[in-house]
């Protein structure tokens, strides 16, 4: 089977990435979210004396922020972990690509074959610094 489109390959630095990814988006959402309920209820706590109209005034306050989290947050996140995705593929593929040849040249002690990554994948200054040195090894 062709793995070369497939958005994950088996590469733990792509996970590593996704995971980094991910963190960077949950936890400044949750810290953030704490520290909006914290500032309505002291807010409005400061205000209000009385516990009914505090809670009278804080739960539409809750239930708005509620549904700007719910519903914004989910499409904010799917955008930005699209992209991670599709950055860490062009990243842990070729990776993945060049230990692969290595190996099998390695393997074979056969290096005339250069090593190719995809076009639009990163990394393109290495695989032409590795197949450099490929081509000056067989020469000397």
């Amino acid at each position: 089977m062709n793995r070369r489109g497939m958005p994950f390959v088996r590469h733990s630095i792509q996970w590593d990435y996704l995971l980094l990814v991910t963190l960077a988006m949950f936890l400044p959402t949750l810290i953030a979210t704490a520290c909006l309920y914290y500032l309505i209820w002291q807010t409005v706590a400061y205000e209000l004396a009385i516990p009914e109209l505090i809670a009278s005034a804080l739960f539409p306050a809750f239930h708005r922020v509620n549904q700007i989290i719910l519903i914004g947050m989910p499409a904010i996140f799917g955008l930005i972990l699209f992209f991670a995705i599709r950055l860490s593929h062009q990243l842990a593929g070729p990776l993945y690509r060049i230990e692969k040849e290595l190996d099998i040249m390695v393997r074979t002690r056969d290096f005339a074959k250069p090593i190719r990554i995809r076009p639009r994948d990163r990394l393109h200054t290495l695989v032409s610094k590795i197949n450099r040195a490929l081509r000056t090894a067989r020469e000397h």
